[in-house]
């Protein structure tokens, strides 16, 4: 068993699966599945403006059953 041991910690944010635990714990079956897409692209050169813009992402269905 590793043990880490820190004088002090700060969270600064905790968000889908992610988890902060303290002391002797198990964490039982926890399981976690999410999805994010984000379909901005690259904007490349200077004194670009982005006004009014609409994405499209195409998500691949799969079987993770």
């Amino acid at each position: 068993m590793t043990n880490i041991h820190y004088q002090s910690i700060k969270v600064n944010k905790i968000q889908n699966s992610s988890g902060l635990f303290y002391g002797v714990n198990i964490q039982y079956k926890w399981n976690h599945k999410s999805q994010i897409s984000d379909g901005f692209g690259k904007i490349v050169g200077d004194s670009n403006k982005i006004l009014n813009n609409t994405t499209v992402t195409k998500i691949s269905k799969k079987n993770d059953d």
